[in-house]
Formats: structure tokens, sequence, C-alpha cells
């Protein structure tokens, strides 16, 4: 397949374009999050989103792409990414849009603590500095909400530590097959897993894990939640074809902004000047722990 790495502008807009539709896919969930059992609501978005991308894959390369080279590892992110979804729409029913998505992004912190646990990578103190400073700016953002709504506020949290543990086994996984495959089996598997949980919560009248039939108007937006989440998802695979994923990696941060528009036109929610500063800090930590990665990784 022909790339265009010499394009790496290209990638940056269309990256930045995903990251701002998946805005609207966390959007429209927190909208139904809040009428609907968060538990269906994650169950719903990856079951439309894989009605939408698995033909596609088939098309493009086989039934037999669908079922990758190492398909216990990869059932395991399918798992691990329903974990990371369901916690982070359970937060939405109670959390601002625009929160749970600065909350949820000190994921690339976590991302490098489990790079030198787990992996042995050698982090110096620069980014030591920058992931003790971008955790403290992750603590301006989750304490109105903590002192509002309580343990709710640390859902995104446990979502971006669950993203996070999915990105490290994704990063052993990458050369087993085209990322878009491995992306259908993995929404695929979540689907199947989330279908299990929201089982076992019927049963037991867990009230964020319980099914219930949706009106016509909730059907439509769980149906458009998936095709947004596909179109984010299929956007990213494109834009990873004109330049590499240290480029591309800083644009979405661009998904904070968008759902603080997003939140304060449907919700009327806007951070206070405390969780901007917090927002800020997360940013400009989490762009210099990218770039010192990338750096890192081309030296070695």
């Amino acid at each position: 397949m022909t790339t265009h790495r010499s394009a790496p502008s290209v990638g940056l807009i269309i990256m930045a374009s995903a990251f701002m539709i998946m805005s609207l896919t966390d959007g429209v969930a927190k909208i139904l999050a809040e009428e609907m059992p968060p538990g269906e609501v994650a169950w719903a978005r990856f079951f439309f989103q894989s009605i939408l991308t698995a033909p596609l894959v088939v098309a493009l390369s086989g039934w037999w792409s669908l079922i990758p080279h190492r398909p216990a590892a990869n059932a395991l992110r399918g798992v691990i990414l329903a974990a990371a979804t369901a916690m982070f729409f359970v937060g939405l029913k109670k959390i601002p849009l625009a929160d749970s998505v600065a909350i949820f992004f000190v994921m690339p912190f976590l991302l490098t603590i489990l790079s030198v646990v787990v992996d042995g990578e050698r982090v110096g103190w620069r980014r030591w500095t920058a992931i003790v400073i971008g955790f403290a700016g992750a603590l301006l953002v989750v304490q109105p909400s903590f002192n509002e709504f309580g343990l709710f506020a640390l859902f995104p949290a446990g979502a971006a530590t669950c993203l996070a543990f999915f990105m490290l086994l994704s990063r052993r996984l990458r050369t087993t097959g085209s990322a878009m495959a491995l992306q259908a089996f993995a929404s695929l598997t979540a689907t199947m897993t989330l279908a299990a949980l929201l089982l076992v919560g019927s049963l037991a009248g867990v009230p964020e894990f319980t099914l219930v039939v949706p009106t016509f108007g909730q059907l439509c937006l769980l149906i458009g939640m998936g095709a947004f989440a596909a179109l984010g998802h299929s956007l990213m695979m494109v834009a990873l074809r004109y330049a590499t994923a240290a480029v591309l990696g800083p644009t979405q941060y661009a998904q904070i902004f968008s759902a603080t528009a997003f939140g304060y036109v449907v919700f009327g929610n806007f951070p206070d000047a405390g969780q901007w500063i917090g927002i800020a800090i997360i940013i400009v930590c989490g762009i210099y722990v990218f770039w010192r990665e990338a750096r890192a990784r081309s030296n070695g």
C-alpha cells in the first residue's frame, strides 16, 4: 500500500478532524447516558460501529482478516476496551463532558508509567517531571467534579487507566495484522463483552447495566453515535498514511476544545478558571511527553 509520509500536514488535519468527530460520539453518549443505562449505551456504540466497520474490512481483506494471528491477546484488547468505554460512559452520566475528556487525557502519562513498569523503558527526569505536573493539572480539573459528584468523577480516570493498558497491549500486537482489522476485532469483542455484562446486570438489577428498550429517538441517536465512532476511527487510519503516530498523537487534544464547545452548547457546562488552568497543564505536559517519547524512539 502506498503511503504519503511527505504530507504530514494533511495527516494532522485528518487526525484532528477524527478526534473532533469522536467528541460528537462522546457528546451523544452523554445525552443518552443521562436517559438510559450507560452500559447499554456503551454496548450500542460498539454494536453499531461493528456493523458499519466489519463489512468494510471484509470487503478489503476478506473474512479471515477479522480473525487476528493472536486471537486470545486481541480478545483481551477488546475486553479492556469495553471496560474503558463502560467506565467513561458511566462517568458521563454525571460529569460535564469537557471535564470527563480532560481527565481522560491523563492516559499518555499512565501509558508512560506502564511502559517503565512492564516493558522496562527508560524515562528521564524531564518526562517524569512532565508526568507529575500533568497529574497535578488533572487534580485541578477533577476536584470541583469530585466535590459535587463524588466517586463518579473518578470513572474517567479509571477509563484512562484501562485505555493505557489497551495501548500497551496494542503496541505489542501492532505487527499481527492491519490496524483496521485489529480495530474491527476489538470492537466485535467489546460488543460481546458488554452484551454479557448487560445480561448479568439485568439479572442482578444493576441500574447502569440493565437493558431497556430505547425509544425511536434514542435508537436514532445510538445509531448515529456508532456511525460517528466508525467514521472517526476510519479517519484515524487514513491519517496514519500521511504521518507517524508520534507526529499525530498530540492532535488528540483538539478533542478537549470540541468537547467543551459541545458541552457548552448542549448542556450549558463550561470549565471554570481553575479547570482551564488544569486543562492547559494537561495539554502542555501531554504534548511534551509525546515529543520526548518520539525523540527517544528515534534516537534508539
